[in-house]
């Protein structure tokens, strides 16, 4: 983006009425828009001195210049704007013209045919505006505190001696909804977010958030316990385990419900202060995972040393074993040395049955992945586990009927 303030929306298109609806839905998008109804190049040049885009919309059919001649004009003017086409014309003549664009070096966004959904315009616009303007720590303070944020939940299931698997957990996943309603993964932003001193209150909105969601899923009957990810800078924090504990006690939610994810890079020093963390934790009755085991920075000594009570082993992994005999290997091994120390297993990064039925063989007794269910919204939960339920046991539905 040019400037520190609004990003600026020229749209150029010769029907009047056209400029208006695509500036209005721009300024919903957050841009300050600008029509024109350029058809010359002097017309194009003084628009875009006089507005200095940051996104251009633009009319393929245009009276006096096409939009193809505007598009070279731009290009051989090194405009660094980015583009939006929006014409009438068959979708094969609007993607030669978005070819011609791109090969140009343009930053073509997309394209969109007349008569065109606003919905789909403010999307594109949405995007391109999300896409303009890096997000800062402050941006992340702002969301923390005025509730920006937002939790989808991962299943995991748990392995019974019938061989069959029910959902018993969800994994609290961090996610930003902006304001222009673009939804950001949380690589996008957390790593920023720690390395600006906000760990701690991204994981405490995570873990107030994520106990509310339990209560209500409690109140429903639905009976999951809660998985949680731990930022390293939080086992330094010695009022973390009683801060932790009156969230709970104020829900009302047994300590047990309760699982932290820890990794292991945040265990690797272990200091009087992470030991301290860490025991207290257990102490209290909430189940201590670690996290990503098997990869990076692997001790076998923490998991004698330290005190969790589950392996998560790391789903670059669990993902090979079906086609990766070493890898099979690595994973039965690591079970049965989980459970000869009393720990418990939860394999991520399940993609498929076969991945499944394998950790199955190996003893794991939990398990994590896409194929179980991706991230959703609370709201899709009981759905998720509903569906899953009919999938392991049709068997036992049928002889219900």
């Amino acid at each position: 983006m040019q400037r520190n303030d609004q990003p600026v929306l020229l749209v150029l298109d010769d029907d009047q009425e056209i400029v208006d609806v695509i500036c209005t839905i721009g300024a919903q998008a957050g841009f300050r828009p600008v029509g024109s109804a350029a058809t010359t190049p002097k017309e194009l040049q003084t628009a875009l001195a006089a507005s200095r885009p940051d996104v251009i919309v633009l009319d393929l059919q245009m009276p006096g210049q096409d939009g193809v001649t505007t598009l070279r004009y731009l290009a051989d003017a090194g405009v660094p704007a980015r583009v939006l086409l929006v014409t009438g014309m068959d979708e094969r003549t609007i993607g030669a013209a978005e070819q011609y664009g791109l090969r140009r070096g343009l930053q073509v966004l997309g394209t969109l045919q007349k008569p065109f959904d606003p919905d789909d315009l403010l999307a594109q616009l949405e995007r391109a505006h999300a896409a303009l303007r890096p997000i800062t720590p402050a941006d992340l303070q702002n969301a923390i505190t005025h509730d920006e944020l937002m939790l989808y939940y991962q299943p995991t299931i748990r392995r019974f001696a019938d061989g069959t698997w029910d959902v018993a957990a969800v994994e609290a996943l961090l996610r930003w909804k902006r304001p222009i309603r673009v939804i950001l993964a949380p690589d996008s932003f957390i790593p920023m977010g720690e390395a600006h001193g906000l760990s701690r209150a991204m994981t405490d909105w995570v873990i107030q958030h994520g106990v509310e969601q339990l209560k209500g899923w409690q109140a429903s009957r639905l009976r999951v316990g809660l998985r949680i990810n731990i930022a390293a800078k939080l086992i330094a924090d010695v009022a973390f385990p009683d801060r932790l504990e009156t969230i709970l006690a104020e829900h009302a939610l047994h300590p047990d419900m309760l699982t932290l994810e820890v990794t292991e890079t945040a265990t690797l020093d272990q200091t009087p202060e992470t030991l301290d963390i860490l025991t207290r934790l257990r102490i209290k009755e909430i189940n201590l995972a670690i996290d990503d085991f098997g990869i990076g920075y692997s001790s076998l000594t923490q998991l004698f040393r330290m005190p969790f009570n589950e392996m998560k082993i790391d789903k670059s992994l669990v993902c090979k074993i079906p086609e990766s005999k070493e890898a099979a290997i690595m994973v039965d091994a690591l079970v049965g040395l989980a459970h000869k120390l009393n720990l418990t297993v939860c394999a991520e990064g399940v993609e498929n049955r076969e991945t499944l039925e394998m950790l199955g063989r190996f003893g794991s007794d939990c398990a994590q992945g896409f194929y179980i269910s991706p991230p959703v919204p609370a709201a899709e939960i009981p759905r998720i586990i509903a569906a899953w339920d009919q999938k392991q046991r049709p068997a036992a539905q049928a002889d219900v009927g």
